[in-house]
């Protein structure tokens, strides 16, 4: 999981958590984008769903790569 983030003013943090598995934040700096990549090792046929908690004044994207 590739994740960027960036605050509009100051600084904030962008929280990730999938419901079966846990949950992790980052720390999201004004003065740069800030780029965290994390490995979740999930059993296979595992589910859960993907959650994004943050404010409004952070851009983020996140890329989530399953393997086949």
């Amino acid at each position: 999981m590739n994740v960027n983030c960036v605050a509009a003013a100051g600084k904030g943090k962008i929280t990730l958590a999938i419901d079966t598995v846990g949950k992790f934040s980052i720390e999201c700096p004004s003065h740069e984008v800030r780029v965290n990549v994390n490995q979740l090792d999930l059993a296979e046929g595992r589910q859960g769903r993907f959650r994004i908690e943050t404010t409004d004044h952070i851009q983020w994207i996140a890329d989530i790569q399953i393997p086949d």
